[in-house]
């Protein structure tokens, strides 16, 4: 009885065993499956510039992934249809366009310049530049860039361009004796006109090569200045007029110092010239070579407030060369009051 028993127990585990067996067996057979549906293989082209395309079979769908398990290294300057960081599907082509050097002149200047684009037109648009029908490109746009290619572009252009300009105006003097000598006051400020011109320029590689006039316009037209005067008083030696004088042939900067009639000034030669003129206010010493003895001056200082008045050149001294004058006071006080300045000298002949 015991013996039944126990054999039939051992029947019962035996058929959970299996039972177990078969479960384990369709849950591997259902992992297996499952695992390959998920590992699907893509099929990617990759297209590496000139070189035949590969066509592969990858589980993978980043771009970067992809490259880097078929060992494809990307150099500076290259560049890729997608991002490194995308991801693709199936049928995908992956294209790699491998960046050259190439040298371009254009604009008068040549540089090395390193670019991934195929064609010439492609390299001068990267580049700024743009060429068309009128241009001179050597090789042609549509040629394809291979290493080391020269590329010189010879760039023309045109356009018109504006420019305005002004008219003089003319000065009309009235005299009017009415006004102190050598007064002038103005009775109708001049005012300058303006012409417009417009101009078609043409340009090789930035650089003008002719200009022609297309049309031309009078903006506005000058306004006339009037002028009302009295004459400047006439020349007289060691005279101060009120106003320095109008008419002279040019002005010049000396420096000035001062001298009088004195022994401690002059020696032996106190009170006499080199020329034999009276020492006379207005009678300074000058470089003759500078100054020729008897020119007419009107002499005051660079800042205009202080006026020696018309002087005379009609002596000469032993420190006084080159734009250097020695102007007569009659007393040796206002010597040292004038002591050393700059002077503006107006030569009158």
């Amino acid at each position: 009885m015991l013996r039944k028993l126990m054999g039939k127990i051992f029947r019962i585990s035996l058929a959970t065993k299996r039972n177990v067996g078969a479960l384990l067996t369709a849950s591997l057979i259902v992992t297996t499956c499952c695992n390959f549906t998920y590992a699907t293989q893509n099929v990617v082209t990759i297209a590496d510039a000139d070189r035949t395309p590969v066509q592969i079979k990858t589980a993978d769908t980043n771009v970067g992934k992809i490259l880097s398990k078929q060992g494809i290294v990307l150099h500076e300057g290259d560049e890729l249809n997608y991002d490194l960081a995308d991801n693709i599907q199936t049928d995908a082509v992956i294209k790699i366009y491998r960046a050259v050097d190439v040298t371009v002149t254009a604009m008068g200047e040549t540089q090395v310049y390193r670019t991934a684009r195929t064609t010439v037109q492609g390299v001068l648009e990267e580049m700024g530049i743009t060429a068309d029908e009128d241009d001179q490109v050597t090789p042609s746009l549509d040629t394809e860039v291979s290493e080391g290619m020269k590329i010189v572009a010879v760039l023309y252009d045109q356009h018109e361009v504006t420019v305005q300009e002004e008219l003089a105006y003319t000065t009309t003097e009235i005299e009017n004796f009415d006004l102190a000598p050598g007064e002038r006051n103005v009775i109708q400020a001049g005012q300058k006109g303006i012409i417009e011109y417009v101009y078609e320029i043409q340009y090789k590689d930035g650089v003008e090569l002719s200009r022609t006039l297309v049309r031309e316009n009078k903006l506005s037209d000058p306004v006339e200045e009037i002028v009302e005067y009295c004459p400047d008083s006439v020349w007289e030696l060691g005279v101060v007029p009120a106003n320095r004088p109008t008419n002279y042939k040019r002005v010049e900067t000396f420096q000035a110092t001062a001298y009088d009639a004195s022994p401690m000034d002059n020696g032996i030669w106190a009170g006499k010239t080199s020329t034999g003129m009276p020492l006379v206010y207005g009678v300074i010493a000058v470089d003759p070579r500078v100054i020729p003895y008897g020119t007419k001056m009107y002499i005051e200082s660079v800042d205009g407030k202080y006026k020696y008045g018309y002087a005379i050149a009609g002596d000469c001294g032993g420190a006084i060369k080159g734009k250097k004058v020695d102007l007569f006071f009659p007393s040796r006080s206002t010597c040292y009051q004038f002591g050393r300045r700059a002077v503006n000298i107006y030569f009158l002949d």
